[in-house]
């Protein structure tokens, strides 16, 4: 083991060694402690990053922590990144600790009335709970099946590769965590790619032989905290707003060739919290995109799409079903409206997807 302080981060290195006499590890764990106090955000939480393989045959790597909470073997994971499951243990008459192992894509936890421990990970695992207190995380495994009862089925998973996944956890109140760890799982899972540059010469910076504009600072885009800003592209493609024109040219078998619309731009939010997880954040958020976005160009039309982009919200004939809220949306599309067309009222776990039509002089 190997301590490295820092001022900023503490890392903790862990080797594991099959047989005293190898020189290279088989596994190694690094765990990095935030050298900080008071909230903030980087306070609440330790990373732990791992690198397991190549295993041998018939193996399976855990990660088990255990707690003081009082759980009663049930947990909680996403379901595919939005809503969060219970999940309770349950006895079977065969492979009961198989058969109580559920898929994490980036959260689990497990709580009592007062604490919830939470891990977020930057890529899919198996969890479960089989003991009180206890969560577990399957990390890697390496199994070849030749056993009678598999009733002719390949279970084998021969994985000779080398995995190298990442982990959160946080520890507190249900209320702390409840506002931390949506916002965290999304600051894993889109981690800034560091890539270093060579430094130009001098004859090579042609952008300082150019004198500055004399404008105002550009405003940043900021969006509350409960949203996440899911998609900000230029499409490859540019066809008819409308859906069924754009089917009739793909009908008539021309070859029309599809240029981007520099003008028009992919946008798409996302609310990250369920309804009655946080006081706050659960609440549906209503924002003006023609303010948020007015550090990039001015806003000419905002028109909603469905979340593939294909259709106008307006021309869909969609099932109505009798909720107890029956919110209503702004999906309408106006070329010559006020600030009213361009404010937009995101729900819990919604996401919204939009055409953004800038100015030309923008680009």
């Amino acid at each position: 083991m190997e301590i490295v302080p820092g001022k900023i981060v503490t890392e903790i290195r862990q080797y594991f060694y099959r047989e005293e006499s190898d020189q290279d590890y088989a596994y190694s764990i690094t765990t990095r402690v935030p050298e900080c106090f008071g909230s903030r955000v980087r306070c609440h939480r330790l990373e732990q990053t791992y690198t397991l393989g190549p295993l041998l045959l018939n193996t399976e790597v855990v990660l088990r922590t255990r707690s003081s909470l009082n759980n009663n073997k049930t947990l909680y994971t996403d379901d595919n990144g939005y809503q969060m499951m219970k999940r309770t243990h349950r006895k079977f008459t065969n492979n009961t600790v198989a058969r109580n192992y559920f898929p994490m894509v980036r959260a689990a936890y497990i709580e009592d009335d007062l604490t919830r421990l939470v891990l977020v990970s930057d890529r899919a695992h198996g969890v479960s709970s089989q003991s009180n207190g206890q969560l577990e995380v399957m990390l890697h495994r390496r199994l070849w099946n030749d056993l009678a009862w598999n009733l002719g089925y390949n279970l084998t998973l021969n994985d000779s590769s080398v995995v190298r996944p990442t982990l959160w956890m946080m520890l507190g109140s249900i209320g702390a965590t409840s506002k931390l760890y949506q916002r965290e799982a999304i600051e894993l899972q889109h981690r800034p790619v560091v890539m270093p540059i060579d430094q130009p010469r001098e004859r090579e910076r042609p952008w300082q032989e150019k004198k500055p504009r004399a404008s105002s600072p550009v405003p940043s885009v900021v969006l509350p905290p409960n949203l996440h800003l899911l998609s900000l592209s230029i499409p490859g493609w540019n066809y008819s707003s409308s859906h069924d024109v754009h089917l009739n040219h793909v009908h008539s078998g021309m070859d029309l060739h599809s240029e981007p619309d520099y003008h028009r731009v992919l946008l798409r939010i996302m609310h990250l919290f369920e309804e009655g997880e946080d006081p706050e954040f659960s609440k549906p958020v209503t924002i003006n995109l023609k303010d948020v976005l007015r550090g990039i160009g001015e806003v000419k039309v905002l028109e909603e799409r469905s979340l593939t982009g294909t259709w106008d919200m307006s021309s869909l004939q969609r099932w109505k079903w009798k909720t107890e809220d029956n919110l209503e949306t702004n999906n309408k599309k106006c070329w010559s409206c006020g600030d009213e067309a361009f404010t937009v009222t995101i729900s819990p776990k919604e996401i919204r997807t939009f055409f953004v039509h800038f100015a030309s002089r923008n680009f």
